[in-house]
């Protein structure tokens, strides 16, 4: 086996295409199907499977030694960036996670921007994705580190920030004029939620018991569901710095007690994270701490 060999299958697992795969390995078409055949006859087995339309999918035998390709290159990656950093090079890759119903655009592209002025060698490939996914990236070795609600089951975790829950009513709406509403005065409320597992972690952390609130619409937008709240259609819960500048229609409440949410980089484990994870969660630490 070679590394050749593994990438190419890696990414032929991730694109389920041997164009796209090539594309991302930076060989041609020929040379990838070349790398899986002979990894395939070195093992004796058949890790991938392809129809007529050219889409691949992993065999099951391929599907169970994946994580450990995966886990082999994280590994060969860190002892790259880890020699570089001895020479006080900082390059090679980074691969980050991100919640889009989480994580508001301002606080990414900061980090982002700040990363690459300091790190420019450093390439940031960006994964966006569900609280789950994030997850179960980190755990495959798909991602070197994300961003998540904190505590993460079953990760190790850096805080970064803490953002506060709001309570989004349309304007004109019988609470409007409070300074902060209880769950218990909105238990008969419809609610609009995002369609992921956030809606979940929003409603337990506003102190709504199971079975309650109605939520009446979902949808996968913010800007949507900020639209349905403002045409009175139901209310939403999101954290504030997922807010637009300005609330045209609608009024931002706190609920009552306040309901903070921190949120920080999940890891498998920061002893052992590479060079550049640990550069990454630096520079969003000392961003936070600037702003």
């Amino acid at each position: 086996m070679n590394f050749s060999q593994l990438q190419s299958f890696v990414a032929l697992a991730e694109t389920e295409s041997f164009t796209d795969a090539a594309y991302t390995v930076n060989l041609t078409q020929s040379a990838v199907s070349h790398a899986l055949a002979a990894l395939e006859n070195e093992l004796g087995i058949t890790l991938i499977e392809r129809n007529r339309k050219g889409v691949v999918a992993l065999t099951n035998v391929g599907q169970k030694i994946i994580p450990h390709v995966r886990a082999l290159l994280a590994q060969a990656e860190a002892i790259e960036q880890e020699a570089r950093a001895s020479q006080k090079l900082a390059m090679g890759r980074l691969r980050l996670g991100s919640i889009a119903s989480l994580i508001s655009p301002s606080l990414l592209a900061g980090v982002l921007t700040v990363f690459r002025q300091q790190f420019p060698d450093i390439e940031v490939v960006l994964f966006e994705g569900t609280m789950q996914e994030v997850g179960e990236w980190i755990e495959n070795n798909i991602i070197d580190v994300g961003f998540a609600f904190i505590p993460s089951d079953c990760l190790e975790n850096v805080p970064v920030m803490t953002d506060e829950l709001c309570v989004l009513l349309p304007a004109g709406h019988p609470l409007g004029g409070r300074t902060a509403v209880t769950p218990n005065e909105l238990g008969e409320e419809g609610f609009i939620m995002a369609n992921n597992e956030c809606t979940l972690r929003f409603l337990e952390l506003a102190g709504f018991r199971m079975g309650k609130p109605s939520i009446r619409y979902q949808a996968t937008d913010s800007g949507t569901i900020l639209a349905m709240v403002r045409e009175g259609l139901g209310i939403t819960l999101l954290p504030r710095m997922m807010l637009p500048p300005k609330l045209e229609g609608i009024v931002a409440l706190p609920l009552e007690p306040p309901q903070k949410l921190t949120i920080g980089l999940v890891l498998n484990s920061p002893m052992t994270a590479a060079p550049n994870t640990k550069l990454f969660i630096q520079t969003a630490l000392d961003w936070m701490a600037a702003q």
